[in-house]
């Protein structure tokens, strides 16, 4: 072969070469899996602005179970994952399909970031490796009320659970129903009530209690979880306290509750609900002017709240991977996303900087969850902490049987529960 020939292929088989590593190339690129929900847009503006600080490619990958999908489908590029219950967090660190938080996180942040229950309803109990470190928070514990009729009977403070029931009673001698409690849900009928369960159990027992119960430590029959039942029934199964019916309660949508609080026809001033009930008032009503909330009244452990929320694990524990996770619970994350006028935000980090929000519904909520934590009385979801077939299935069931059969059966309620055990 000549010198030019031999020049000629060496430049050809630069340029091929060249070209190939170039086609190969894969700039860096950390892919987030997680659920659908609202305002993921907004969400997706933030990893955005991320992406561009730290000049990493951020991609949101939205599935409907994330959890199934992590777990069926093994070779994925899933690097991070929102994963919406505890549960699901330490079942996948249990299949060594999320990393050790430790291993990623200092645990001095760990621990200045987020509560001491936060990051126990994501340890493994088999392992004691923490999975998950949390995103966002969402509330429960709220009572809803129509602001115009609220006015109209004096605009009542409770001081305590009592207080509510015993004006409950004198409203409703009137024949007047005080309450919109409906609990429909097709199969899953029953989880409104467990709320309601969870509440009167934090704020009457208290959070070591609730603790015990929600780590199956504490049978449902025993005297606390079940007074805590009973409680429930002062209320609902007052005469003519509830709008529709209390026999009805089960067998009528719970969605119906927040059109019928608005309605002026309807005598109904409140719903016992958590944030969930704000997406479902009539879309020309407005927050503050026409319905507000109040937080669930109690006279012992007043600050206590009970929540839900999402919580971040990382699959694939690369250097970029690590840098958006950090920034993703950075002390000043969400700053855009809180700053817009309908931001349901809110950050699980207790340092978090909230003076971009804007919505009044989200800064009242807000304000609620970080003086609960700042209390150390801010619990999640009990059902959620709790084996499935026993916090989902047999707990919301328990609780709509009670509804039905009323008090005179808690026994048969409380033992069925506790031989699900």
């Amino acid at each position: 072969m000549g010198l030019n020939n031999k020049r000629l292929f060496f430049i050809i088989f630069l340029i091929v070469t060249i070209l190939f590593s170039w086609l190969a190339y894969k700039p860096d690129e950390v892919v987030i899996g997680g659920p659908f929900f609202p305002q993921m847009d907004y969400f997706i503006e933030e990893l955005n602005e991320i992406s561009r600080d730290k000049n990493i490619k951020i991609k949101y990958f939205p599935v409907s179970d994330i959890e199934t999908y992590l777990i069926e489908v093994g070779d994925n590029d899933i690097d991070l994952a929102l994963i919406p219950n505890p549960q699901g967090v330490v079942n996948l660190g249990e299949r060594n399909i999320a990393t050790p938080i430790n291993e990623v996180i200092n645990e001095n942040d760990l621990n200045n970031k987020f509560s001491n229950h936060l990051i126990q309803v994501t340890t493994s109990k088999k392992d004691n490796n923490n999975y998950g470190v949390w995103f966002r928070l969402i509330p429960n514990s709220l009572i809803w009320y129509d602001v115009e009729k609220y006015k109209s009977i004096g605009s009542p403070e409770f001081e305590s659970y009592e207080d509510m029931v015993s004006f409950t009673k004198n409203f409703s001698d009137n024949g007047n129903p005080l309450w919109c409690l409906d609990i429909e849900s097709g199969a899953s009928t029953g989880w409104i009530a467990t709320n309601w369960l969870e509440d009167l159990l934090l704020h009457q027992q208290g959070p070591e209690i609730y603790d015990k119960w929600s780590n199956q430590e504490l049978l449902s029959g025993s005297d606390e979880v079940t007074l805590s039942i009973l409680d429930i029934g002062k209320l609902i199964f007052i005469e003519d306290a509830v709008f529709g019916s209390n026999k009805r309660m089960v067998r009528k949508e719970f969605r119906n509750n927040y059109r019928n609080l608005l309605d002026e026809e309807n005598s109904c001033i409140f719903s016992w609900s958590g944030h969930f009930a704000s997406n479902y008032f009539p879309s020309d009503k407005d927050f503050g002017s026409d319905y507000d909330f109040f937080k669930f009244p109690s006279a012992k452990n007043k600050d206590a709240m009970v929540g839900i929320g999402d919580a971040l694990i990382v699959v694939n524990p690369t250097k970029e991977s690590k840098k958006v996770l950090n920034a993703l619970i950075d002390d000043n994350f969400g700053e855009k996303w809180m700053s817009k006028n309908d931001s349901t935000y809110i950050s699980a980090n207790k340092n978090s900087d909230i003076s971009s929000l804007k919505n009044k519904l989200t800064i009242k909520e807000t304000k609620l969850i970080k003086n609960s934590i700042e209390k150390d009385l801010f619990r999640y979801d009990a059902s959620e902490l709790m084996e499935r077939r026993i916090g989902s299935d047999s707990l919301w069931y328990a609780m709509t049987k009670y509804i039905e059969l009323t008090s005179k059966y808690i026994d048969e309620v409380t033992e069925e529960l506790d031989f699900s055990y």
